[in-house]
């Protein structure tokens, strides 16, 4: 093959080479653009994104069995390298790039931090996630699909990261984020939700919850390896729940409302009671 003929990027499986022309999808279902029938593979598992400079990334969407890179589990979207080995489902593929980008990659990650002990915290979450997901994915094409989802974690990232946030988790369709509780924290809370808001009329069509309240937190922050526990983080998750069943985008918990008090305004979305929670809890919508 010349050197004109070589493809930038491709995946070896044993015998097989994947050309990568563009950001693809790895998963059970047929919709993938690498399609990988097994039991140990989730329906939509991971992506590879490409960025316009030609650097790939790899993205675990939340998968039940996790995606490796270089036999370790990835947290957050991940660069790849050529000669790495991407394992998804006991399924072994080489990343292989002709050409190295020139940009160097960026990261605004902190320097790593293990907690040895678990530490309780008053802390912000952020759920979000996109909406109507599961008919999403069958109405488009894979590689529509790999772009929107991809582009759309990149847009709350870099949105989360600049107003100091931290994403914890990536759940598929979604994200968890938190922000240790500080002096400034509440007009960065107020920040992150304006740029949402704004992100939102950009498609694709997402909700987001913001909840305050103590959590115990342990691991290390800053390769996604951090634990976030406790009644709190199940909290922040019913409550995104509650907010798609009443057909809101975004709203905030009654502790984020009375912590944030007039610098968002909000509505009351009355008073509702949760499972495994004994007393009701109000929500508002901003």
């Amino acid at each position: 093959m010349s050197p004109a003929d070589e493809p930038q990027a491709w995946l070896e499986q044993e015998d097989l080479q994947r050309v990568l022309e563009g950001s693809c999808s790895i998963g059970r279902a047929t919709l993938n653009t690498i399609v990988v029938d097994s039991a140990k593979v989730s329906r939509l598992h991971a992506i590879i994104h490409l960025e316009r400079a030609g650097a790939f990334w790899l993205v675990d969407l939340g998968s039940s069995n996790g995606t490796y890179l270089n036999k370790r589990r990835i947290h957050e979207p991940t660069r790849l390298r050529d000669g790495d080995r991407i394992t998804i489902g006991g399924n072994i593929f080489s990343f292989r790039q002709s050409r190295n980008p020139s940009d160097k990659p960026r990261s605004t990650a902190p320097v790593a931090t293990v907690h040895d002990e678990i530490e309780e915290v008053p802390c912000w979450l952020l759920v979000a996630d996109i909406k109507n997901f599961t008919p999403l994915s069958r109405e488009l094409l894979s590689e529509k699909l790999a772009v929107l989802v991809s582009s759309w974690l990149a847009t709350c990232k870099e949105i989360i990261e600049r107003h100091a946030g931290t994403v914890n988790k990536y759940l598929g369709d979604g994200i968890l984020a938190y922000w240790p509780d500080e002096e400034g924290t509440a007009k960065s809370i107020v920040a992150i939700i304006t740029a949402l808001k704004e992100a939102q009329t950009r498609g694709p069509e997402f909700r987001f919850v913001v909840h305050f309240g103590s959590i115990a937190i342990g691991g290390v922050s800053a390769i996604r390896e951090e634990t976030l526990m406790g009644s709190e983080v199940n909290l922040v998750f019913r409550l995104e729940k509650l907010l798609a069943s009443l057909g809101e985008s975004c709203g905030i918990s009654d502790s984020a409302h009375a912590k944030l008090g007039d610098l968002v305004p909000s509505r009351p979305l009355g008073d509702y009671e949760l499972k495994g929670f004994g007393a009701k809890r109000s929500l508002f919508a901003v």
